[in-house]
C-alpha cells in the first residue's frame, strides 16, 4: 500500500472511540457489580463457620440457603440479560466485519492483498470484539459464584446430614 493513505477516517475513529469509551464504562460497571455479588455471597459463607449443633442457629442456616437460591436465581437472569446482550454485539461486529470487507475491496484507494485487508479490518474491530470479551468475562464470573452458591448449598446439607449421624 502507499503512504500517506489512513484507513481510518475521522468518522471511524470517533466511532472507535466511542466504542473504547463505552468498553470503559461497562468495566468499571462489572467491577462494581462483582463487588456488589462477592459481597452478597459472602454473607452468606459466613453461615459455613457457625455451630449446626445449637438449634437457635437454625433459623440463620435456613435464611442463607434462601438467600443463596435466590442470588443464584438472580445471576440466572443476569446471565441470560448478558448473553442477550453479547449475541447483539456479535451481530454488530459481523455486520461491521461485512461494512469494512466491502470497503477494502471497492471503496478504499489503493488495492490491498487479502492478509493486508485483514490487517486493516482487525484494526477497525478490535474494540468491538474488546466488548464481547469483557462481556464473557462477566458472564464467566457469574457462572463461578454460581457454581459456589450451588457448593454452599451442599456444604450446608453435608454438615447438617453429618450432625443428624452425630446425633448432635
Amino acid at each position: 500500500m502507499s503512504k500517506g493513505v489512513n484507513p481510518i477516517t475521522p468518522e471511524e475513529k470517533d466511532r472507535i472511540d466511542k466504542v473504547k469509551k463505552k468498553n470503559e464504562n461497562m468495566e468499571q460497571f462489572f467491577v462494581e457489580k462483582r463487588s456488589q455479588w462477592n459481597k452478597s455471597s459472602e454473607e452468606i459463607y459466613s453461615i459455613v463457620s457457625i455451630d449446626l449443633s445449637a438449634t437457635s442457629n437454625a433459623k440463620e442456616v435456613f435464611e442463607a440457603q434462601a438467600k443463596a437460591l435466590t442470588l443464584r436465581q438472580q445471576i440466572s437472569d443476569t446471565i441470560n440479560y448478558f448473553i442477550n446482550k453479547r449475541s447483539s454485539e456479535s451481530s454488530n461486529l459481523k455486520a461491521l466485519i461485512q461494512e469494512k470487507t466491502v470497503y477494502y475491496l471497492i471503496g478504499f484507494p489503493v488495492k490491498a492483498s487479502a492478509g493486508q485487508m485483514s490487517a486493516l479490518i482487525d484494526g477497525h474491530i478490535a474494540e468491538n470484539e474488546r466488548t464481547i470479551q469483557i462481556i464473557d468475562s462477566y458472564i464467566d464470573f457469574l457462572r463461578e459464584t454460581s457454581k459456589n452458591l450451588e457448593s454452599f448449598g451442599f456444604s450446608i446439607k453435608n454438615r447438617i446430614e453429618l450432625m443428624n449421624y452425630l446425633g448432635k
